[in-house]
């Protein structure tokens, strides 16, 4: 189904470059590719939050404040004693 697309200045640039520079055939493929792109982020960001709730429900893990304490513990008193 057929659909406007309103880009602003910098967004028309860019696509312009990339047809220019031969990566896409024009606007249409490249938009096409943006949305693969898109796509593709969507579902590995899904992935990332289906593991981090195994994770979670599993009991096996660490909150992230405990971990970001530790580690910067650890890397003060690394650079405490290396100054």
């Amino acid at each position: 189904m057929p659909r406007t697309v309103v880009l602003d200045s910098v967004q028309a640039a860019s696509l312009d470059r990339l047809i220019a520079a031969g990566r896409h055939g024009s606007p249409e493929e490249a938009i096409a590719a943006g949305v693969a792109l898109l796509l593709r982020h969507e579902d590995h960001l899904a992935t990332l939050q289906e593991s981090w709730h195994e994770g979670v429900e599993s009991g096996d893990y660490q909150p992230l404040d405990a971990t970001l304490d530790a580690l910067e513990a650890r890397y003060g008193a690394m650079e405490k004693a290396n100054p």
